[in-house]
């Protein structure tokens, strides 16, 4: 009775196949619609592939197991199991299969295998694991770089100065369009503090500037410029006003502050002061 209906299967089988092929010989898909209709076609090959592979596991049980309850046969002892002309070097092997779910799940893996190598290796079909992860990597470096180009990475505690020309020009002209109005022409002060002398409310030095700029002052009324600057805007703005240092331009407004001097400016200066003075015993 078991083979009989395993015929039946096969038959369906050859015959779902034979069908499917003979579908698309004659009928041409319409306009627009190819791949889903090979997507289909496939689908259906797949599902007549499974519907296969699960008969084939559930009467082979069917047949390999005695027709005991499964109580009985989980009892039985272990000479009842051996295989005959399956020993090698005193081991001998023990007639328990795999259960035939486990059996149909490892097929259906091959048979996916096999459907994912014809549409994306050999149909070559768009969108496979490795397109998916290359656009992924394009998509990256392209984050990554925009992240540099806007210096989103920069923040006052790794700012440093920029010394170069064209950064202080960028530097400039950010000033002119957004701090003149507070700051003065040549940042002497107006309604804001002189940017161009030793004294400094908030802080002297890039790193105190750069938070400056970035948080602003709303006790002072300077609002903050990270909402409308990036960071490497900050950083360009902050250098130029520190290249201004010791200008003293006309009609400057009195010190404001503190005097700020950096603590590794002021090791440096020490370590020269002590040269001097002993090359002056000298």
């Amino acid at each position: 009775m078991n083979n009989k209906i395993l015929t039946s299967f096969f038959a369906f089988a050859i015959t779902a196949i034979s069908n499917s092929v003979l579908f698309a010989q004659t009928e041409a898909p319409r306009e627009g619609s190819t791949e889903t209709f090979v997507y289909l076609m496939l689908a259906g090959l797949l599902f007549t592939l499974a519907v296969l592979f699960a008969s084939i596991m559930i009467f082979e049980s069917a047949e390999r197991k005695p027709k005991k309850a499964k109580a009985v046969l989980a009892t039985a002892p272990e000479s009842d199991l051996l295989m005959k002309d399956h020993e090698y070097d005193g081991i001998q092997e023990l007639d328990n299969p795999p259960p035939a779910w486990f059996k149909f799940l490892f097929l259906l893996t091959i048979a996916f295998a096999l459907v994912y190598l014809l549409i994306f290796h050999v149909m070559n079909k768009p969108n496979s694991s490795l397109d998916e992860y290359m656009a992924e990597v394009t998509e990256a470096q392209i984050r990554k770089d925009e992240l540099i180009k806007t210096g989103a990475l920069i923040n006052e505690n790794n700012v440093v100065l920029m010394t170069d020309a064209a950064d202080i020009s960028k530097g400039n002209e950010i000033f002119k369009a957004n701090c003149v109005s507070c700051h003065g022409e040549n940042a002497g002060g107006t309604v804001g503090p002189n940017l161009t002398d030793q004294y400094w409310i908030n802080g002297g030095g890039i790193r105190n500037v750069f938070s400056t700029i970035s948080n602003g002052v709303p006790a002072k009324g300077m609002i903050t410029w990270k909402t409308q600057l990036n960071p490497k805007q900050i950083q360009q703005v902050g250098s130029y006003v520190l290249s201004l240092q010791g200008t003293n331009p006309p009609n400057g407004k009195p010190p404001e502050g503190n005097i700020w001097v950096d603590s590794t400016a002021t090791k440096k200066s020490d370590s020269t002061v002590v040269i001097k003075t002993d090359s002056l015993k000298k």
